[in-house]
């Protein structure tokens, strides 16, 4: 974080002082504890409105309160007492956690809410059913390469564990254990996110299903998989995780802006807006705060007894997970009875061989059944294909050589 907050220091110091600062000098406590209120409130008056002492008939035109806030939290982190609130009293404590910068910001935020401030640059969330469009004009690009099925993978996994398009990317395959109660889900722990910085905030999570096989994060990631030359050449499910973010950000970037992409609101939209899309959508299906809070992993005040109840939460998590499966519902893939053909050898040496290789043997029997339902499910149930033609074609092939079925 030093490395995020020393510029922001810097500029302050320099403001202050009216003295440009090297980017290696290194402030004294004498300095440090110098610093008042009034300087600080000078500070983001320039920033926002352009003058130190702003009038009563000026705008804050210039900054947003997030700004602010991000200055108040970088200069807090050089302060000697960065506990101590301010006390106007003995001119002791940390002076950005004083009334005056506190009033200030809330200030700002007023003439932002009547829109006389800085327009917002935050991205919105993604409405439910421009997700799905932009899962058709992915799916559209099926055959063109192998990064729209990995994208594919990516949106509807992110969709469902509400994730952030960062810690997506470092994904591990290890990060993936079959789920013994339940055969046909699995099991996740997001172990690299910017929120978990220990154990416990990274709990196991269940992946569903869904009805609908766009949205499907099972199916998805078993295509993805299986139609990968290179999948497993890294630890990584897609790839370097720097790699792999600068493709999926381009590749969504191009959906966005494509012609064919249909906006149901006003606002930008960025990679961030498929997991507030996510957040949003399972909060209107009725789910509460706390639901959420625990699928999408987000920090909260933790209490004594925290410590005391386990981190993994299976009732609120599937429930908020089936919400996420799309109005058709989660659903899981079973053998019907009488199939015996359908052996654990097909599924994990025939029809899911890559995903054995890199995932074990018990998660290759979980993935193989919703690509052997995609591969035999007739092609005029839907519009768009379930999965690639080629890898559909391997599938038959090996269900029919398996007891001589004619399909």
């Amino acid at each position: 974080m030093t490395s995020r907050y020393k510029p922001e220091l810097l500029k302050f110091m320099s403001y202050k002082d009216g003295v440009e600062y090297n980017s290696d000098h290194a402030f004294t406590m004498e300095e440090l504890l110098a610093i008042t209120p009034e300087h600080v409130c000078h500070w983001m008056n320039e920033l926002a409105y352009g003058s130190p002492v702003p009038s009563d008939d000026m705008r804050p035109v210039h900054r947003r309160s997030a700004t602010l806030e991000f200055s108040k939290k970088a200069i807090s982190s050089f302060m000697p007492r960065i506990n101590a609130s301010w006390d106007p009293v003995t001119a002791h404590g940390n002076p950005t956690r004083s009334d005056a910068v506190n009033k200030l910001i809330k200030r700002v935020k007023k003439f932002e809410v009547r829109r006389e401030g800085v327009e917002p640059k935050a991205r919105r969330s993604l409405e439910f059913d421009e997700f799905l469009n932009s899962l058709s004009l992915v799916r559209s690009k099926w055959g063109k390469g192998e990064t729209a099925y990995m994208v594919s993978s990516v949106l509807t996994l992110q969709w469902h564990i509400m994730a952030r398009i960062d810690d997506m990317m470092k994904l591990q395959f290890a990060n993936f254990v079959p789920n013994r109660q339940y055969p046909s889900t699995l099991l996740c722990q997001m172990r690299w996110s910017k929120n978990i910085h220990e154990e416990r905030d990274a709990p196991e999570q269940i992946v569903l299903g869904s009805m609908d096989p766009k949205m499907c994060a099972l199916l998805n990631l078993a295509v993805y998989i299986e139609t990968s030359t290179n999948v497993s050449n890294s630890e990584f499910i897609y790839g370097h995780p720097k790699d792999g973010n600068r493709v999926v950000r381009r590749f969504l970037g191009d959906i966005i802006t494509n012609t064919a992409f249909k906006n149901m609101k006003t606002g930008k939209l960025g990679t961030h807006s498929f997991r507030k899309g996510a957040a949003t959508y399972a909060s209107r299906c009725g789910m509460s705060k706390d639901f959420v809070n625990r699928r999408g992993r987000w920090r909260t005040r933790k209490g004594v007894v925290d410590v005391y109840i386990d981190n993994t939460q299976p009732y609120p998590d599937a429930c908020t997970a089936a919400a996420l499966a799309g109005p058709l519902g989660p659903c899981f893939y079973v053998r019907k009875h009488g199939i015996d053909c359908v052996s654990p050898t097909l599924l994990v040496d025939q029809i899911a061989p890559t995903i054995k290789q890199v995932m074990g043997e018990a998660v290759a029997t979980t993935l193989a059944m919703p690509l052997l339902w995609a591969a035999i499910e007739p092609s005029d149930n839907y519009t768009y294909e379930l999965i690639p033609d080629r890898l559909k074609q391997k599938i038959i092939g090996a269900y029919v050589n398996s007891e001589g079925v004619n399909l």
